[in-house]
């Protein structure tokens, strides 16, 4: 990788459970002779309209999460809001927040089951900034040259992907937002799947193909 690091692909689990131990890591250390430091896999999970009252970034949510859900101990690992708290509007009661958990199998059971949190049953386009290749900052609210999180135009808005002056660049209503995501569901088939896939033949399910889009009548 570029960082350095290696990705080592194994045959079975058993043998990753052994290269994760104690013995199997020292095997490696002594193979490659340098220090070995392992980076665990997550698998993040979007929780939709979580009541704003969740106090997530306290110290023993995801513990006492995992105790309401019968989850196994550590199996949460982190936790924050997808939208910052700064740009809630008074009317907003719910959000988005993203949590990471550290075992595929839990993972699925929360998209299967849905999670229990505060009493309150959670059941459940594509451009990260760290992967952007754009020289300046564009916010995705009023398409100025600052960051989004920086904004202060409330009142304004202006998109950076179809250039409407009706919604922001975050609107899901956007057409442009609607064709990419279909254009990447048509490239990557595997985003119409709901799970993790893993062994378990449930795990493997697709969604239908969503219906195509209509065409825009004329102004």
């Amino acid at each position: 990788l570029k960082n350095g690091g290696l990705i080592v692909e194994l045959e079975s689990e058993s043998l990753a459970s052994w290269l994760n131990g104690p013995i199997g890591k020292k095997a490696l250390e002594n193979h490659l002779d340098i220090d070995v430091s392992f980076r665990y896999r997550s698998y993040p999970i979007v929780l939709e309209y979580l009541s704003i009252q969740s106090q997530i970034e306290s110290e023993g949510f995801l513990r006492q999460v995992e105790q309401d859900n019968d989850l196994p101990p550590a199996s949460l690992t982190s936790i924050r809001w997808i939208k910052p708290a700064t740009k809630r509007t008074p009317q907003h009661t719910k959000a988005f927040a993203l949590l990471h958990v550290a075992d595929i199998n839990t993972a699925n059971d929360i998209l299967r089951d849905g999670l229990c949190i505060a009493n309150e049953r959670i059941n459940r386009y594509n451009h990260i900034a760290k992967n952007c290749t754009s020289t300046v900052d564009v916010c995705g609210t009023c398409g100025e040259n600052h960051r989004t999180s920086s904004c202060n135009s409330y009142r304004t808005t202006r998109c950076v992907n179809c250039h409407s002056q009706q919604h922001t660049s975050w609107s899901r209503s956007c057409p442009e937002f609607a064709k990419r995501c279909q254009d990447l569901d048509e490239k990557y088939p595997e985003n119409r799947m709901p799970y993790f896939p893993t062994e378990n033949a449930w795990t493997q399910i697709t969604r239908p193909p969503k219906p195509p889009r209509s065409t825009p009548s004329p102004r």
